[in-house]
C-alpha cells in the first residue's frame, strides 16, 4: 500500500513556477531544516525532508546507494557532484516532491524512475541523456518537467510523455530532439510548452489539440510553416516564434482571440504581411518585430 503523503503544508494556490525557483523554501514541512550532507541525512533519516547536495562530494560506493533509506524526502537537489548514474534505491523516495539535478553527466535515469509517485516538480540541466524514460509517463502528479542543456546529439522523447494528466509546464532548453510525440495532444492539463534551440525544422499539428495551452515558445528553431491547426488554440495568450525561417502565417491566425503577444523577431515577414496580421489578430494583440 503507498502511503499517504501529506501536502497540508503546499498554499492551495501557489503557482509551480514559484515553487521552482525556490523549493527549499516553499516545500516541506515548515520550520524543517535543509541538510547539506548525505552522511548527516541518513543519520536523521526519519527527519530529513529537505537535502541539498549542491557543489559536494557524495560517496557512491557506501552513502549513495543508501538514499533510499530517507523515506520522508520531499526535496532533492543535486548540482556538481560528478555523478554518471544515479542508484537504483533512488526509486524509493516515494514521498519525493521536487528533483534537480544540474551539472551531473547522467546517461540514463535509474530503473524505477517511474515509481517516485509523489513527484511534482522535475529539473534536469546539463546531463548526458539519449531519451527521456517511457517511465515518466507513471508519473501521474508531475506538474513540471524542465530539462536544459543536454549535451548528446539527439535527444528521444518517449510517447508517454503525453501521459501525463497534471503536466502544466514542459521546457526543453537547448537539448536536440528528434521530433515530439504525436500523443503530447494528449496533456490536457498544459498551459505552457517551451521548445527552445531543439533544432526543429517543423511544429507537429498534434500540438493545436493541447487545449489549455496559453503560452507556446518555439524560439531559435528552424521552423518554415506554422500549421493552421495551432489557430484553434483560443486560450493561447503569448506565441513566440523569434529566431525561425518563417515568412507567412496562415490566415486562420485569426481564431487566436486570446492572443495578447506575437513575437516574431528573426523572421523573414515583409512590412505589409505585418500590416495583414494586425488586421487578421484581436485588437490590441502586440506584434514584436524588432
Amino acid at each position: 500500500m503507498r502511503p499517504l503523503i501529506l501536502l497540508f503544508f503546499i498554499p492551495f494556490a501557489l503557482q509551480a513556477q514559484e515553487v521552482m525557483k525556490a523549493p527549499f523554501t516553499l516545500l516541506g514541512p515548515i520550520g524543517s531544516p535543509v541538510y547539506y550532507d548525505l552522511k548527516s541525512a541518513l543519520r536523521d533519516a526519519d527527519q530529513c525532508y529537505k537535502l541539498d547536495l549542491g557543489k559536494v562530494a557524495i560517496d557512491t560506493v557506501k552513502q549513495f546507494p543508501r538514499i533510499g533509506e530517507l523515506k520522508n524526502l520531499q526535496v532533492l537537489s543535486l548540482e556538481y557532484n560528478q555523478l554518471t548514474r544515479l542508484p537504483d534505491e533512488f526509486s524509493k523516495l516515494s514521498a519525493l516532491l521536487y528533483f534537480s539535478t544540474r551539472n551531473n553527466a547522467l546517461k540514463s535515469l535509474p530503473r524505477g524512475f517511474g515509481d517516485l509517485y509523489s513527484l511534482m516538480y522535475l529539473d534536469l540541466q546539463n546531463t548526458a541523456l539519449d531519451s527521456l524514460p517511457a517511465e515518466l509517463g507513471y508519473l501521474s502528479r508531475l506538474k513540471i518537467l524542465h530539462v536544459h542543456n543536454n549535451v548528446t546529439d539527439t535527444l528521444h522523447l518517449a510517447s508517454s510523455l503525453g501521459h501525463l494528466p497534471a503536466l502544466q509546464d514542459l521546457l526543453i532548453y537547448n537539448c536536440l530532439i528528434d521530433t515530439l510525440p504525436p500523443d503530447i495532444r494528449n496533456l490536457n492539463s498544459l498551459k505552457r510548452l517551451t521548445l527552445v534551440k531543439c533544432g526543429m525544422d517543423y511544429i507537429p499539428a498534434e500540438v493545436g489539440k493541447i487545449r489549455e495551452l496559453q503560452i507556446l515558445i518555439l524560439e531559435h528553431n528552424k521552423i518554415t510553416h506554422f500549421p493552421k491547426e495551432l489557430c484553434y488554440l483560443d486560450k493561447l495568450e503569448f506565441l513566440s516564434l523569434r529566431n525561425n525561417h518563417l515568412n507567412k502565417l496562415p490566415d486562420e491566425i485569426c481564431f487566436l482571440t486570446s492572443l495578447g503577444v506575437l513575437d516574431l523577431r528573426g523572421n523573414n515577414f515583409t512590412d505589409h504581411q505585418i500590416e495583414v496580421l494586425r488586421i487578421l489578430l484581436p485588437k490590441g494583440c502586440q506584434i514584436i518585430t524588432k
